[in-house]
């Protein structure tokens, strides 16, 4: 979502004057996030919670139409905290520049994995977290509530910043959430860019696969919703090589600790403002998000298994002769 979308000035919207001067008058547009020169940005759209993101276009079915303002945070996206909040705080004035921005953004990049865009996290002043909820489009026409028993499988590319690497703890963490928007397992990475996983209420685990800024590296998750279990594999990209490694196995029907019922969204926390030893909390950039469902095979109960293995017994048991 490039360039800029007309306000609808609907009740909620954030204004900002043009060129931060009230003299101008407000920038008539669904604030670019928010960053107010001349009438928009033209790499940058707005923050995905001011318009209609993932709910237009014809793509996986879609329903056509285009993007379009909406009250800010009434459609798939929504923030929970930071973020589009903390820009919104300042209007109608803005404090900030095209590098001091907070936001989850739609972006114009020069080196996307495919196409020509990709989503980018900034959390430039303050730590940010946002809640995307999953649509059929996402499972490939199947309602993200019945995909309770299914194995859902998640893969994307990210590339990582620079910018933190001097900061080792947890940067970022993505978690799939349940019907009751708990979080089922996440994964995300440290400032110096070494993946991590985490399961619902543990700590960080830090593994040996470090991810590369220059180019994409690929990270996938399946969450086996009847057995409870997440698998975790990663292809990371080495920078002094310049290629792509290999895909890893990290994690192998590993047990969730809980049930996990249906996965019916996605939430993103990104560390922000001050950071360890000098780091700074730039552009954090995702591209070519796919999901699978597939079924699973039940294992059955011990009992069961028993009464298996006694009719089995008996049915080649020798029969008795008269």
């Amino acid at each position: 979502m490039n360039g800029q979308i007309l306000s609808a000035y609907v009740a909620g919207d954030a204004q900002y004057y043009l060129n931060n001067n009230s003299a101008n008058g407000y920038t008539g547009v669904v604030p670019l996030g928010a960053y107010p020169n001349s009438l928009g940005d033209g790499t940058n759209g707005p923050d995905v919670t001011r318009y209609n993101a993932g709910q237009f276009g014809s793509n996986n079915s879609g329903p056509g139409g285009a993007a379009a303002d909406i009250a800010d945070g009434t459609g798939l996206w929504q923030t929970l905290s930071g973020g589009r909040l903390y820009e919104d705080a300042t209007a109608p004035y803005y404090f900030g520049s095209q590098y001091d921005r907070n936001q989850i953004v739609a972006y114009r990049n020069t080196m996307p994995h495919s196409g020509s865009q990709t989503l980018n996290l900034m959390a430039s002043d303050q730590s940010l977290s946002y809640v995307y909820h999953m649509d059929s489009r996402d499972f490939g026409g199947l309602a993200p509530g019945n995909t309770a028993g299914l194995q859902v499988q998640m893969s994307f590319w990210v590339k990582p910043s620079d910018w933190d690497d001097p900061d080792t703890g947890n940067m970022l963490g993505l978690s799939l959430l349940d019907a009751a928007n708990q979080p089922v397992f996440e994964v995300g990475y440290t400032g110096d860019n070494f993946l991590q996983y985490r399961m619902a209420g543990g700590e960080w685990q830090t593994t040996a696969y470090q991810m590369g800024t220059l180019g994409w590296s690929q990270i996938t998750v399946a969450l086996d919703t009847l057995h409870n279990t997440a698998s975790l594999g990663i292809s990371a990209f080495n920078d002094g090589s310049s290629l792509l490694g290999i895909s890893s196995s990290v994690l192998s029907n590993q047990s969730l600790g809980l049930i996990s019922g249906e996965i019916t969204g996605l939430q993103w926390d990104l560390r922000g403002g001050t950071l360890d030893n000098g780091a700074v909390s730039y552009i954090q950039s995702f591209d070519d998000f796919s999901f699978a469902i597939t079924s699973v095979t039940p294992v059955p109960e011990p009992g069961c298994v028993m009464l298996l293995i006694l009719a089995a017994a008996l049915l080649h048991a020798p029969r008795r002769r008269v």
